[in-house]
């Protein structure tokens, strides 16, 4: 498993919890939350996932945007 995929398991994976814990995030990844949702909303803006419908790639954009930007997202919500 390459690191875009295990990315994209573990953000799958935490979707309906607003992308996991910060710890597990370091355990698995040995980086930063912040560092993960900019790779993971790379990921989804650069490839196209073929394996991931829509409505799921948008879903986790908008994790990475919660993740990345809470007060913001949380104001205008």
């Amino acid at each position: 498993m390459n690191d875009h995929d295990a990315i994209l398991t573990f953000a799958l994976k935490w979707r309906h919890w607003n992308g996991g814990p910060a710890e597990d995030i370091f355990v698995q990844f040995g980086i930063t939350p912040a560092q993960f949702f900019r790779r993971l909303r790379s990921i989804l803006e650069v490839e196209e996932q073929s394996d991931l419908s829509p409505e799921i790639a948008a879903e986790l954009a908008y994790i990475c945007d919660l993740r990345l930007n809470p007060v913001e997202l949380r104001l205008a919500g």
